[in-house]
């Protein structure tokens, strides 16, 4: 009957280290990190940004030419729980165009509203980087500021 015991803490010590193992495995998931230089890590970065409140970097992802500016990401505010989801890329020789999804919740609890949307970003290359064009999410409405 002595050994009784041990087995089952023997197990139980088994179990936990079982659901240790796969705890580490589902938080080792983290962000996909595209090739420095392409049109899915300008995304990316961008995105990064936008979602720590970087406006001055995020600005730099902008096209100069563009009518966005850091003035336009200063008024921008995303939910806490937004994501971003990378669906497709098409990369030409001086254009591309990135897809994503984006899933926000705007309230926490039980009657939480979630919303899904796709947005397509269009980049040109300029000076040998890859710069947002026209109006990228998260601004549907740009200024600008003085240039």
């Amino acid at each position: 009957m002595s050994r009784s015991p041990t087995r089952v803490l023997a197990v139980v010590v088994g179990v936990l280290v079982v659901l240790a193992a796969a705890a580490a495995v589902l938080s080792s998931r983290g962000t996909t990190h595209y090739a420095a230089g392409s049109p899915e890590a300008t995304v990316q970065a961008y995105l990064t940004a936008v979602l720590r409140g970087d406006t001055e970097q995020a600005a730099g992802y902008l096209s100069p030419s563009g009518s966005c500016d850091q003035v336009d990401l200063a008024g921008v505010t995303v939910a806490d729980s937004t994501r971003v989801d990378l669906v497709h890329a098409t990369t030409g020789t001086d254009t591309a165009q990135v897809q994503v999804t984006v899933d926000r919740s705007d309230t926490d609890g039980p009657f939480a509203v979630g919303e899904s949307e796709g947005h397509v970003y269009r980049l040109a290359r300029t000076g040998g980087r890859w710069l947002l064009e026209g109006v990228p999410w998260p601004l549907y409405d740009c200024t600008g500021g003085p240039k």
